[in-house]
Formats: C-alpha cells, sequence, structure tokens
C-alpha cells in the first residue's frame, strides 16, 4: 500500500464523513463511547465461539491485552471524523492489518467479528430512542466496513510478501549446511541409540532416557528439516516414526523382561534406519538457492527472521513448548574500530558468532540481525536453560583474547537481554520485549544478562 494509495482512502474516509453532518458525527461518536466495552464483549465472546480462533486468542490474552487494544480502536475509529485525521486513520488501519498478517490470524475471521459488533450496535440502537439511530446505524456501518477494507488491503499485501519470503526460506534451508548437517544428525540419530543401549545393556533398573522428539536429532527436524522440506512425502514419514520411537522409548524405560527388551530395541533401530534413509533422500533433492547468510559470520541474516520467529511461535502456542530469544550487543563496539581497526572488529563478531555456535544445539537459530547485534532464538527451551547459554555466551566472550593480524591483542565483552516467550502471537512483542532486556543490560553497566519479566520490565540474571 504505497502513499498514493494511502491517500486516496484518506480522502474516500472524509467523504464519508462528509455526507453526515457535525451532529450526526458526534452522536456516533457518543454512542460509541457509551457502548464500546459491550461492543468489544460481544466481539470477544462470539469469537471465542469459533474453533479456528482458537490458537489466536484466548481468554487469557483476551483479559490482559485485547479487550483494551480493541476498545481504543473503536473509539479511535469514531473521532475520525470529528477531528478530521484521516490519514492517520488510514496508518491505523494499515499497521493493524500489518499485525494481523504478522499474527497469521486470517482476515474473515475479524469481518465475522466485525459483524458481531454490528449486529449488537442494531440491538442497542432498537432497544432506546436513540436521536437519529437510522442515520447513525448508517454512519456506523460505513466506517466499520471501511476501516475492515483497509485492513484486509494491508493484510492481504503483507501476507503475499510473507509467503513468498517463506517459500524462499523453505528452498534456502534445505541448502544450508547440508553435507555439515547431513553428517552430524546422522552422528546425532546413532548417538542417542547408542545411549540407549548402552543404558539397557549395563544392567541399570529404572534408567531415564530422552525422548527422540528432544534429542539433538529430533529437534533439528521438528523444527528445521521439516520445514525445510515441507510438501515432501519424506517428511511427515519421519514425524510419524519419530514420535514412534518415543512410545516404544517409554516402554523400554520401564520394562524390566529381558527379552521383551531385545526385540523393543530391535523395533527402535527398525525405526531409527528407516529415518535415516529418508533423511538421505531429503538431502539428495535439495537445490541451489540464494544464500540467506550473513557474509562475515556465516550465521542467518535478517532476510529470514520474522518467517522463522512468527513459525516457531506458532509450534510453541499449538505444542505448548517453552522458546526463548536472546538478544546480544557486543559493549563499546565502536571503540574496538576506532582503536584496532575495522579488521579487528570483524574479528570480534566472528567471535561472538562463534561463541553462539558454541553454545547452541542444532535445532537453534542464530541470527546477525546488523552491525554488531546478535540474536539466538531458543527452541523448545524454558529460562533455566535459557539463562544458562546466555551466561556461557558472556563469560566465553569476556574470557577470550582476540589477536589481530598487526599482533595487538584486545578483549571485549557483550550485553545480552533474554525473554521467554509469553504467548502473544505477534511476533514484534517477543523482539520487542528481548530488546527492552538488552536495552537494560546496556543502561546498567554493560556485561551482563537481563531477563526480561512479561511486563517488559528487565531484571538481572
Amino acid at each position: 500500500m504505497n502513499n498514493e494509495c494511502m491517500a486516496l482512502l484518506a480522502e474516500q474516509w472524509k467523504h464519508i464523513c462528509q455526507n453526515y453532518s457535525s451532529d450526526d458525527l458526534l452522536h456516533a461518536f457518543q454512542f460509541i463511547q457509551e457502548h464500546s466495552l459491550v461492543l468489544v464483549e460481544e466481539f470477544y465472546k462470539n469469537m471465542l465461539l469459533e474453533k479456528e480462533s482458537a490458537e489466536f486468542f484466548s481468554d487469557d490474552l483476551i483479559q490482559q491485552r485485547l479487550r483494551d487494544t480493541l476498545n481504543q480502536w473503536l473509539l479511535e475509529s469514531f473521532s475520525v471524523g470529528i477531528n478530521k485525521s484521516f490519514t492517520e486513520a488510514v496508518k491505523k488501519q494499515r499497521m493493524v492489518g500489518h499485525v494481523h498478517a504478522r499474527v497469521g490470524i486470517p482476515s474473515w475471521l475479524i469481518m465475522r467479528g466485525v459483524r458481531e459488533i454490528e449486529r449488537k450496535m442494531f440491538e442497542l440502537l432498537s432497544e432506546a430512542e436513540y436521536k437519529s439511530a437510522l442515520t447513525t446505524c448508517s454512519y456506523i456501518v460505513q466506517i466499520m466496513g471501511f476501516a475492515t477494507e483497509i485492513m484486509c488491503r494491508s493484510y492481504e499485501a503483507k501476507t503475499v510478501a510473507n509467503q513468498e519470503v517463506k517459500h524462499s526460506y523453505r528452498l534456502f534451508s534445505a541448502m544450508q549446511d547440508v553435507a555439515v548437517q547431513k553428517d552430524k544428525q546422522r552422528s546425532s540419530l546413532l548417538d542417542w541409540e547408542n545411549d540407549l543401549m548402552f543404558k539397557v545393556f549395563s544392567g541399570g533398573h529404572n534408567f531415564k532416557h530422552p525422548m527422540l522428539s528432544k534429542s539433538e536429532f529430533g529437534l533439528w527436524f521438528i523444527h528445521k528439516a521439516s520445514y525445510a522440506f515441507s510438501g515432501s512425502d519424506q517428511v511427515q514419514l519421519i514425524i510419524d516414526r519419530i514420535y514412534q520411537v518415543d512410545q516404544l522409548n517409554d516402554v523400554v524405560v520401564q520394562c524390566v523382561e529381558k527379552e521383551k527388551i531385545l526385540t523393543l530395541i530391535q523395533s527402535i533401530r527398525d525405526l531409527n534406519r528407516e529415518i535415516q534413509l529418508l533423511v538421505d533422500q531429503l538431502f539428495q533433492v535439495s537445490e541451489y538457492i540464494e544464500s540467506g547468510n550473513d557474509a562475515l559470520t556465516q550465521l542467518l541474516n535478517r532476510r529470514y527472521l520474522n518467517t522463522i520467529i512468527g513459525r516457531e511461535i506458532t509450534f510453541s502456542r499449538q505444542n505448548r513448548t517453552p522458546l526463548s530469544l536472546l538478544a546480544i550487543d557486543a559493549d563499546f563496539f565502536k571503540s574496538i574500530n576506532d582503536k584496532f581497526g575495522h579488521a579487528a572488529g570483524d574479528l570480534a563478531l566472528k567471535f561472538i558468532a562463534e561463541a553462539l555456535q558454541k553454545y547452541s544445539q542444532g535445532s537453534d537459530y542464530a541470527f546477525r540481525v546488523g552491525g554488531e547485534e546478535f540474536l539466538l532464538l531458543l527452541v523448545d527451551t524454558d529460562l533455566e536453560r535459557a539463562i544458562s547459554v546466555a551466561e556461557s555466551i558472556r563469560q566465553y566472550v569476556e574470557h577470550g583474547m582476540i589477536a589481530t593480524s598487526q599482533g595487538q591483542q584486545f578483549k571485549f565483552t557483550v550485553s545480552i537481554g533474554c525473554v521467554l516467550f509469553d504467548g502473544h502471537p505477534d511476533y514484534q512483542k517477543f523482539l520487542d520485549a528481548a530488546d527492552t532486556a538488552l536495552y537494560a543490560a546496556k543502561n546498567t553497566g554493560r556485561n551482563r544478562v537481563y531477563v526480561a519479566q512479561s511486563t517488559l520490565q528487565a531484571t538481572l540474571a
């Protein structure tokens, strides 16, 4: 939606309002002001009846955040005709449409909610002898419809762009470090299997062994490979086999009959061989695509940031698994460039990337998002592990020594913001929370890890 289009929409909004007198506009605003909370209640009450809305709306989320947001939207939309802020109103609707696209809320679901607001509005007007009720109805319906139209325009444009990026990311992800990942993940799968066999045949009882889906291999496949190769027949087969292995693993750790254990172990080995074969087939169909790596650090760049975080948030919400994010920034980075030169600064950035790769798992995502700023998305990770990883990275950088090609040596530190996903479907909220914690770490002394609370207040880890 370019500036020309927005200007045209602002004129159309103005034209709608010009068809009504100042008193009409004021009466409509007063009606909305008086009944907005009732309309908001009606909106969410009926939205929750839709099965498709479950992943986007929960009682807690509605109670804490969304009621106030919708109430504010109603009041702002119907104040436009009075304060003449048509351009700002169009910008607001465009932003709301972008948010809906980021979250993935289907536009029909929003229109469903708007229909409920209009139905309740008619009901309220019919119950009371409201002055100029027909005119008020006419105006409110037009504004609600027009505002929703702008949102849908913005939503569709953003969704198309997102789909193009997602398609590009799937191809990129399929090729990223193919040879390395193929060998690494095969080894990880075998390590999981060998560890289980060792525990079984060492004679121990009541031992514990992690599920394959929570292992290095399982997390990598579920959170990366399955998306990279989405559309391939092998993907769902592999996921099914992983969960079959999990079921057998649960039986093994509780079983005491030796003969039955041997049979179960053989079944697990057979399933793992099938998984390996299917994964090999996936890698064989990889094709060359445009790189999404940062040229200096070889971490991911910003290109696929929104796609990846949006997808992992959806997975976290649907499967009720934890998700954490670290925002990392080099302290006083400009002074490194000024004192030792930009080549030394590049060495420092590579050292941070090295730290991120050292303490992350194959299923995690490490990004260089610009300059000396990095992000580390930790999948299936609670706050305890996130803080541990953050502190390990901080100490690794602090105790490291960088040697330049001119024989100079220097040390530096990083500040880290840490946040646990709180359930909000908009990934921008997640990113903002990590930034808030990072700024707190910077503003309170640097070289430390701060944890963002759900209120976006930060505390020292």
